[in-house]
Parts: structure tokens; sequence; C-alpha cells
């Protein structure tokens, strides 16, 4: 059967996300018996999350809420949300309606709604250069056009940016909004200032355009910083926060929100009734029980304080073995972004790398909306131990030094 002559015209934006290919080639060494050290994953330690608290916590649920079993509202389970309106109130800043919140099915379920409630096909996207992945795969599926905006090291290049809008506005074309990851960016560990968090906001009022501002991070902040949410400065409701739970309770647990308002809220919800219906019912009610517990405070913000040995680690590896080496010494977030000399391409580097001494890392260019970003690689921390990170940065730069 030849599926092609039924495929939809807008199946053609699809592609396949370049971290599922290095998942798949982790998984097939593993399969074979091969120890695979991997600085490549975006998950949190599962060493880190208290499982066996988990574990009562949703054994009891299910036990006493029948519902937890069953449908809950599309926007979101009311207990969960009137507990994290406490929860951001502390944490981000953000005093917001319970009724203003919609629980997705974590992060990347806020994007996709988003993009499908405000994309039309051509519509103009203005989008950290380099930014996550996933989401650009998300945006350009959906139909947007992407345009870069440089990324420093302390953030978005407010310049660029400027310049950038003028640019679109007279090509006369729709900027439908501006997505960041303001603290602990994906790929770059990069985190936005606050004098930059201020002008991006002016910005936006300047010329009156939407802020996506991906909070994903939020909560794996480690050295004491003056970080303040894109929403909770924002006077004029233009900030969309998008949050999760996900580097807390686990990236399986997918819960996560989107806070917005108005039409957008109502028609968020309605598009997302016929995709999933709901968040998984059972996940609200244990990150509910979590938050109201205390949990929080008592295992998160203590593993907190390991990510951030673990992240030390990672970078006295770096200095001690390859002092040459450029790359961001991220404050927030699970990633750094390394640069390797001109001339060695990341993608070929992160094969050879795997093939040869079974280190897995992420090539940075399909962080890239555009040809830039050849030589980047991206190292993740929070998932290997502090030994395999030691053992996994060694076997990085034995093979840089067989390059050179």
């Amino acid at each position: 059967m030849d599926f092609n002559r039924f495929l939809a015209g807008k199946s053609n934006l699809i592609i396949e996300s370049p971290l599922s290919n290095v998942i798949r080639k982790i998984a097939s060494l593993k399969s074979k018996g091969v120890r695979v050290i991997s600085l490549a994953a975006g998950d949190p330690d599962p060493n880190l999350i208290p499982r066996d608290i988990l574990a009562d916590l949703a054994s009891s649920i299910l036990r006493e809420y029948p519902s937890s079993v069953l449908y809950s509202p599309t926007a979101g389970l009311p207990e969960f949300k009137s507990e994290l309106v406490k929860f951001l109130r502390k944490y981000d800043g953000v005093n917001v309606d319970p009724e203003n919140i919609i629980v997705t099915i974590g992060g990347t379920g806020a994007i996709d709604l988003l993009g499908r409630v405000l994309l039309d096909y051509g519509d103009a996207v203005i989008i950290e250069n380099p930014s996550y992945v996933n989401t650009i795969l998300a945006f350009r599926q959906l139909g947007g056009a992407l345009y870069g905006v440089k990324l420093n090291v302390d953030g978005v290049d407010i310049n660029d940016l400027d310049s950038k809008i003028k640019y679109l506005l007279d090509k006369g074309l729709k900027i439908k909004f501006i997505y960041v990851i303001p603290t602990g960016h994906n790929p770059t560990g990069v985190t936005l200032n606050i004098d930059k968090r201020k002008a991006l906001l002016e910005i936006a009022s300047k010329y009156d355009l939407l802020i996506i501002e991906d909070a994903a991070y939020n909560y794996l902040v480690y050295d004491a910083s003056q970080i303040k949410t894109l929403k909770s400065m924002d006077k004029e409701d233009r900030v969309i926060i998008i949050g999760t739970l996900s580097k807390v309770l686990g990236t399986g647990f997918r819960v996560g929100w989107i806070i917005t308002s108005d039409i957008l809220l109502r028609k968020i919800v309605n598009m997302k009734q016929p995709i999933d219906f709901c968040a998984p019912t059972i996940s609200q009610y244990i990150a509910y029980e979590y938050l109201r517990k205390g949990y929080y405070e008592k295992y998160h913000l203590k593993a907190v304080s390991k990510y951030r040995e673990k992240r030390d680690v990672l970078i006295k590896s770096l200095g001690d073995l390859l002092p040459d080496l450029d790359y961001i010494k991220p404050i927030a977030g699970m990633f750094t972004m390394a640069f390797l000399p001109n001339g060695i391409d990341g993608m070929e580097f992160s094969e050879k790398l795997l093939s040869k001494y079974h280190v897995a890392i992420v090539p940075g260019k399909p962080f890239y909306i555009d040809e830039s970003g050849h030589n980047t690689i991206r190292l993740n921390f929070s998932r290997p131990s502090m030994e395999d990170i030691v053992e996994g940065v060694e076997k990085l730069a034995k093979l840089l030094k067989e390059y050179a």
C-alpha cells in the first residue's frame, strides 16, 4: 500500500527530531551490552527524585480518590490548580487566578497548543538562535516562519531583537510572538539578566507583541542571582508563561501549564479538548499532594544542591582537561553549550564520540534555525553521576586531541 497519496499537504512540514536519532543509537548500543555514558539526556536524575514518596502518594490517591482514574476537567484538576497558585506565587512571583491556568501534558503540550491557536501559515515567530529543537520543530510543523535573534552569554541580544522586528515589519510580515527560555536556556545554559528582561518587555510593549516565556528550568537555579520571571514583571498581560513540573517530579509525569487570559485562554481550552481531553488525572493528583504536603521543599530543594555539585564537576572537568575550550557556565538548568575548535563539525564529533568511546552528547546544530552552530555541542549534567561526568569529559578530551 502506498500511503503517500493519503497524506495531508501539511505533513510535508513534519520531520524527525534529531534527539530521537541520538536516543535510538544509545538504545542500540545498550541492547548489545555496551555501557554508554550519556551526557545527552534532558532528564533530572531519577535517584534524586523521592520515588518511594511518589509511590506512596500514588497508592493512597488510587485508594482514596476514585476520580483519579477518570477524566478531569480539560483546563485541569481544580484542587491542583488552587495549590499551584500558591506555588507560583512563592517561587515564580506570579499572582494568578486558578481560572487563568490550563494544565497541559508537560511543557511540550503547552507549546503545541499555543502554536495551534496562534499561528497561521507563514506567520513570523521570533526565537532565540539557538533554541530548543523540539519547539523549533513544533512551530515549523504548525506553519510558523522562524526568525532567529542572537544569543549572548547574558541572554538574547536586545539590539539584534529590535533590528529583527523592524526588518520583519518593514517586509510587511505579521509577527505573532517572541519565544524565549530566559532561565537555564536549552541548549546553551544561558540565563537572561534582569536588565535585559526589562528591555525585552519594553520592546514587546513598543511593538505590541506577545511573549511566550518557557519557564521549564525555573526550579533549577544554582547561583544567587536576581532572577524574576517575565510574567511577574509584566504590567500589560502580554506574557504567556509555560511551566512544568517535569524537572521536579520527573519527565514521565507530564504535568505542565499555560497561564494566560481572555479569548486566548478559551480558545486553548476548546482546542485542547478534542486533542487529549485532559492531562493525566493521576499525575495531577500526585502533583497536588506533592506540593500540598511540602515535599517540594523537603526533597527538591535538596536535590538542587546535588545538581549544583554536578554542574561544578562538569565545569571543573572541562576547565582542567580542556582549558582552551569555550563553554558557558550555567547558573540554572541542565545544560551547557561548548564550542569546538573551528573546523570540527559537532555532528561528526558526536557520532565518533559515541561509536568509538561510547559517550553520548548532543550536537548543537539542530538547535539553530539557520546554518550556524556547526561546531557546537550540548552537554547535560543533571542525569549522569559525577563519576560518569568526569569519565565522559576525559573521553571527550581524548577525542579532541585526536582531532588536533
